[in-house]
Formats: C-alpha cells, sequence, structure tokens
C-alpha cells in the first residue's frame, strides 16, 4: 500500500486483512465483528478482542511511519473507521473513471474515453486483493476482478467502434481464455475479426463457441451467437447483444469485408 510515493509496510495476513476491511469502506464506521468476519475463515480465537487490539496498534504505527495522520484509524468500543478520501483509495478512483468513460461514450467521445479508461486501468496492478488470503475477502475480490474484466471489454468495445479491431481483438482473446463459457465475448470477438476482414477467423471462433458450450454445460449456441454467424455469412451488419452502458448507446456499423467468403 502507498501514502503518495511513500510505501505503508503492513506485516502479516492478521493486520493486513483488518486493514483491507477497512478500506474497502472508506470513511465508514466497521463494526468489531464485520472485521473479525473479515480477517478469520473460521471460529476465532477467545483471544480475539485483544488481537484486534494488537492489530490495530501496529497499523497505526505504520500508517504514522508512512507520515499519514495520527487519527486517520479511530475506535470505540464497538468497531474502528478509516479516515481516508476515497479519491485517494484505487478501487474508487477506477470507478469514477468508469463512470466518465461510459458517459464520454454516450457523448461518442470514444478518443478522450479511450484515456480515462486507460488511466483507470493502469491503476490495476495484478489481480484484486492478491496478497489477502482471507475466504471472504477473496469472494469480494473476485467482485472487483469481474469489474476489471467488464472495463477491459469496455475498452474493447470502444476500439470495434472506433475501428481498432485487432487491438480488440486482443483484448477478447484474453477475456475468453479467463472466462470461456461467455457467449457475448464470443460475439464481440465475431464482430472484431469481421471487421478485421477476417470473415474465417469469426466463423472459426463461432465453432469454437459451439464446443466450448457443448463439452462445458452441454448446450447448444444462443440466439446472439447464432445471429452473429448469419451476420458474417451474408456480409451483413450486426450489433452484439451487450447489457453494458456503452453497448445500449451504440449503433450499427457496416463492417468491411477485405475477402470473399465461400459459402
Amino acid at each position: 500500500m502507498l501514502n503518495a510515493s511513500v510505501p505503508i509496510l503492513i506485516q502479516g495476513q492478521r493486520q493486513l486483512r483488518f486493514l483491507t476491511s477497512l478500506a474497502l469502506r472508506p470513511g465508514q464506521f466497521v463494526t468489531k465483528e464485520a472485521i473479525i468476519q473479515d480477517s478469520w475463515d473460521s471460529e476465532p480465537p477467545r483471544t480475539v478482542s485483544g488481537q484486534l487490539q494488537t492489530s490495530a496498534w501496529k497499523i497505526r504505527a505504520a500508517l504514522r511511519e508512512a507520515g499519514l495522520p495520527k487519527d486517520v484509524l479511530t475506535s470505540n468500543n464497538l468497531g474502528y473507521q478509516l479516515h481516508v478520501p476515497v479519491e485517494r483509495i484505487d478501487l474508487f478512483q477506477f470507478r469514477e473513471a468508469l463512470r466518465d468513460v461510459r458517459a464520454l461514450c454516450a457523448r461518442g467521445e470514444y478518443e478522450a474515453a479511450v484515456v480515462k479508461l486507460d488511466a483507470g486501468l493502469s491503476l490495476w496492478k495484478g489481480t484484486a486483493l492478491a496478497d489477502v488470503a482471507s475466504g471472504r475477502l477473496r469472494l469480494q475480490a473476485e467482485g472487483l476482478d469481474r469489474e476489471h474484466a467488464a472495463a477491459v471489454e469496455l475498452r474493447a468495445q470502444i476500439d470495434i467502434e472506433m475501428g481498432r479491431y485487432e487491438e480488440a481483438i486482443g483484448q477478447l482473446t484474453e477475456l475468453l481464455d479467463q472466462d470461456p463459457l461467455r457467449e457475448d465475448l464470443y460475439v464481440w470477438l465475431m464482430k472484431a475479426y469481421y471487421g478485421a476482414g477476417r470473415p474465417a477467423d469469426a466463423i472459426q471462433v463461432f465453432h469454437r463457441a459451439k464446443e466450448m458450450l457443448r463439452e462445458q454445460i452441454g448446450i447448444s449456441p444462443g440466439v446472439r451467437l447464432k445471429d452473429a454467424l448469419q451476420a458474417v455469412l451474408h456480409q451483413a451488419e450486426f450489433v452484439p447483444a451487450n447489457t453494458s452502458a456503452f453497448a445500449r448507446t451504440s449503433k450499427a456499423a457496416s463492417l468491411p469485408m477485405r475477402s470473399a467468403l465461400s459459402a
């Protein structure tokens, strides 16, 4: 963790879980019970109250060592509160950037959206809460990682809208490696290949999706995938169905075909 460029050295899982529990709720009062649930995967020990006090003391010492004020972490008999403005926490900076990106996309300001989105994505350093070994916090981390994946997907959608198909192909391929059962990602990848003048690759994506869905969960491709295949085969235009804010503001684009299709 950093205070500007000064590292905040938190040693030990117990202190790290404690501070993470607070950092996910900046400016909010967090009960001891909530911190205990975040910090212990099993039944907490009888000495839990004393361990919380020790962790709080060590965290305060680390925060002071990093130059933060004495009252940045306060407490009472019921719990603790971390007094840090949300704009100082990278997660909330990222979420604010994403809101701005969607607003820019709604106005068609894609270049500005790319700059803002890339700035937000640059705040991520690997997977969320990677150093925190807590079952309850890991569940929260999975949700945060899904937020990151949604932002990368949005970046790919913007690239497609701007005709940057090859960039989108790389991003969507990486997302599918992480989540190979997302039909909408296959549809977007088909559109990217189609726009790049690579219809054969788009068709191959459909068959890969069909095989993956059949083998893993025993279902056939849905309507969106089938429609995407027909669009490629008939050199038509199509908009991948998606629930993102950007997709709802996008319009159909006639995509160039640089090579002939053989039925």
